[in-house]
């Protein structure tokens, strides 16, 4: 694999990275571990550059302690198999069209009224319009955390609440409602949809440990439980 994947260390599936781990799972949770504690150092900082700039800062931000490349768009084609898609890969962005495919997606996103939407319509257009930053895929690996990092911002910058523990337990239902929602005349929103509505919140997010509220939270979160979601790695695609 490594022959065609630059990214690869050389007959090895194991991404090349700062750390020099060769281990497949071992640098899988050492990314995890340093993304996260990325991602709070920036959600106390904030951000407000919602442009493909802006989501190669974030993608920096959070990987830029594990990958040489983060933050770079992608110089190779990938696919991914999908478990929802019977094993077939969403069509991602060409390599060369990333950067006209993004300016595309934000132009769309920076269309509309967002101040003047309700709640359900608010979800509902962040739903149909972030999956085209998705699906560009711009980076070998971390897009999916990248894309809902860049989500969180954009949703609060506007007074809602996001519930990010919703979305961090819910990381296999979130992964196959962008899947769906990203495959051209036949992608299919509701899932999406459903998650983001119950996701972008008026209110502040209570995570105390009060009954009620954990029995509220507990169900609600159950509808979008994946059960045994294991992420596939990307692969270096000819096409």
């Amino acid at each position: 694999m490594s022959k065609y994947d630059i990214y690869l260390y050389e007959e090895s599936k194991v991404l090349k990275n700062l750390l020099n781990i060769i281990d497949e799972s071992e640098l899988d949770i050492a990314e995890a571990e340093l993304s996260r504690a990325n991602m709070m150092i920036l959600y106390e900082k904030g951000f407000t550059d919602f442009s493909p700039k802006g989501l190669c800062e974030i993608h920096k931000c959070l990987f830029g302690d594990v990958y040489e490349w983060a933050g770079k768009y992608r110089v190779i084609n990938i696919q991914k198999r999908e478990d929802i898609l019977a094993g077939v890969s969403v069509w991602y962005s060409y390599c060369d069209n990333i950067e006209r495919n993004f300016n595309t997606a934000f132009t769309n996103i920076n269309k509309v009224d967002w101040k003047n939407l309700s709640q359900p319509e608010f979800a509902k257009q962040v739903a149909h319009l972030f999956p085209a930053v998705w699906q560009a895929h711009p980076f070998r690996e971390g897009n999916t955390r990248t894309v809902v990092m860049m989500m969180t911002f954009f949703v609060e910058s506007f007074g809602y609440h996001f519930d990010q523990q919703l979305i961090a337990e819910s990381a296999g239902y979130m992964r196959n409602a962008f899947v769906l929602a990203s495959l051209g005349e036949y992608s299919e929103y509701e899932n999406l949809e459903n998650i983001l509505v119950d996701a972008i919140c008026t209110e502040p997010i209570d995570y105390n440990d009060d009954i009620e509220l954990e029995n509220a939270k507990s169900s609600k979160y159950e509808k979008y439980h994946t059960k045994d979601y294991k992420p596939k790695p990307h692969e270096y695609s000819e096409n």
